[in-house]
C-alpha cells in the first residue's frame, strides 16, 4: 500500500510589490497573493488570504491526484490474476 505525503507551504515575506486581490499562479505552479501592510498585520485579513489562496491549489491537487488513483484501480483492475 502507497502513503502520499501532503505538503503545503505558506510564507509571508515583504516585497514592494502592489497589492492583489485574488491569487495569482505563478510559473513554478505556486499561488500567490501579495497583501497590503495593513492588511498584513491584520490576522483575520491574513487567514482569508491564505484560505482563499490555498482553496483553488487544493482541489485541483486532490482532482490530480483522485485522477491518477482511478487510473491505476482501473489498470490493476484490467490485469489477468496469476
Amino acid at each position: 500500500m502507497d502513503t502520499y505525503q501532503l505538503r503545503m507551504n505558506i510564507e509571508l515575506v515583504p516585497c514592494t510589490e502592489s497589492p492583489t486581490n485574488t491569487p495569482v499562479k505563478q510559473a513554478d505552479g505556486s499561488v500567490q497573493i501579495t497583501l497590503s501592510e495593513a492588511d498584513a498585520m491584520n490576522i483575520d485579513a491574513c487567514e482569508q488570504a491564505v484560505l482563499q489562496t490555498l482553496y483553488p491549489t487544493l482541489r485541483d491537487t486532490l482532482a490530480a491526484h483522485f485522477s491518477e488513483v482511478s487510473k491505476k484501480k482501473r489498470v490493476s483492475a484490467a490485469r489477468p490474476a496469476h
